[in-house]
């Protein structure tokens, strides 16, 4: 296992001095670093693929250390606190049955003869290697960059773009249970919400009850946000994101654009933000309007950071700002006082998935390079823990086959 980033106590420290006001490490941080972005975030474990090996994926969840009660909640998450000790118990597993985690080693190219991969070169130097199983991350552009430079087929897929939005935990209970809300049988409050706007949605995703939004940047001089909760979500704010869809015809189709498009957003927040990490942020009636304040009075902005008062729509194409304000006020409808004078925003939110996807065939290789497995979320082909984990299990389980002696 070639990880770029390092083992998981040296990443949680690097990560904490970021927080706490420190310089960012690129390859030590919210996206990388060993059990990638998923370690630093809810731990959601809903899907929509209904595959059945999403129960091997929770059986071995459980074996690492997992809350039990993922075996069946409706909605299971392990939370960002417990999933760091599930991570290392894995990691000490694939050592434990003679596999190496070569930590601190980035993919940095590819070796080929006679149209089949031969090698990988790294951060370390030259690995021999008839198969790669290329699960980068959809945060790993440098990588994404070799790939279209080694002239593989890559395409820019759908993602969307947006910002962080909090309430306190206790409004969303109030408009999701109404008279029920603070019941002790009642875990905090969860939602959806979702507003077509033409060809495009304005949707809420990764919602984290009694969350924190987070500082989750990978690269210097750009500021992007995400989102996280502990196993207990016992923290006073909810938060999600709230954003609208692209695809790859706003971008003609090219990968490297679109992964462009997320870095000039990001780069426009950072100085928005005053250049040193700092959140621009502004209040929902505020954004509704196009004020650019932030006047701010029960919810209190949990970015590590920071925040400054900044007019957000204006980071962001007019279309897709005058988009995500008609969703704010449908979601306002859908659940009263979303769009309430206490709620903020904080941006920007770019990363909700991967921006490219490399083409693989019916056998999970790349057509272009047999031996190259694209694989997980980095790749284009999944969208959460879960659904990664399931596209790993069925990478391997094709190269089990393909390894297998004839009869």
């Amino acid at each position: 296992v070639l990880e770029r980033g390092p083992a998981l106590e040296k990443r949680v420290a690097a990560v904490e001095r970021f927080f706490a006001g420190g310089a960012l490490e690129p390859n030590a941080n919210i996206q990388f670093g060993e059990g990638g972005a998923g370690t630093f975030s809810d731990g959601k474990l809903t899907t929509r693929i209904g595959d059945e090996l999403c129960g091997f994926v929770t059986d071995t969840l459980l074996a690492h250390g997992a809350p039990a009660e993922i075996a069946w909640q409706q909605k299971p998450h392990v939370g960002t606190d417990l999933l760091r000790g599930v991570i290392a118990s894995i990691r000490a597993e694939i050592e434990a049955l003679g596999g190496r985690v070569l930590f601190e080693t980035a993919l940095t190219g590819l070796e080929a003869k006679n149209g089949r991969l031969t090698a990988v070169r790294t951060t370390a130097g030259l690995i021999p290697c008839q198969r790669l199983v290329l699960a980068v991350g959809h945060s790993a552009r440098d990588t994404f960059a070799m790939l279209a430079e080694n002239g593989l087929p890559l395409t820019a897929k759908p993602f969307s773009v947006g910002f962080r939005a909090e309430h306190l935990q206790t409004d969303i209970d109030r408009g999701l249970y109404h008279a029920a809300a603070g019941h002790p049988a009642l875990p905090p409050g969860e939602y959806q919400l979702s507003h077509h706007v033409g060809k495009r949605c304005v949707y809420t995703f990764c919602m984290c009850p009694g969350g924190q939004v987070v500082a989750a940047a990978s690269e210097e001089g750009g500021v992007l946000t995400n989102g996280m909760s502990y196993h207990a979500r016992a923290g006073k704010n909810a938060n999600a994101a709230v954003v609208i869809s692209v695809d790859g015809s706003d971008f003609g189709g090219d990968a490297m654009k679109a992964v462009a498009f997320q870095r000039q957003l990001e780069q426009a927040a950072f100085k928005a933000g005053g250049s040193d990490y700092t959140a621009p942020a502004e209040t929902v009636q505020s954004f509704l309007k196009g004020e650019g304040a932030l006047r701010l009075s029960a919810v209190q902005p949990t970015y590590d950071r920071g925040v400054r008062a900044f007019n957000l729509g204006s980071l962001l194409p007019a279309e897709l700002a005058q988009g995500l304000r008609t969703g704010l006020a449908a979601f306002d409808r859908k659940l009263p006082g979303y769009a309430g004078p206490s709620a903020v925003l904080t941006g920007l939110e770019t990363r909700t998935s991967s921006p490219v996807r490399l083409e693989r065939g019916a056998d999970f290789q790349c057509a272009a390079l047999p031996g190259l497995y694209p694989c997980g979320e980095g790749a284009g082909y999944a969208g959460g823990i879960m659904s990664a984990a399931v596209d790993g299990l069925r990478v391997a389980r094709a190269i089990i086959e393909g390894s297998a002696p004839a009869e």
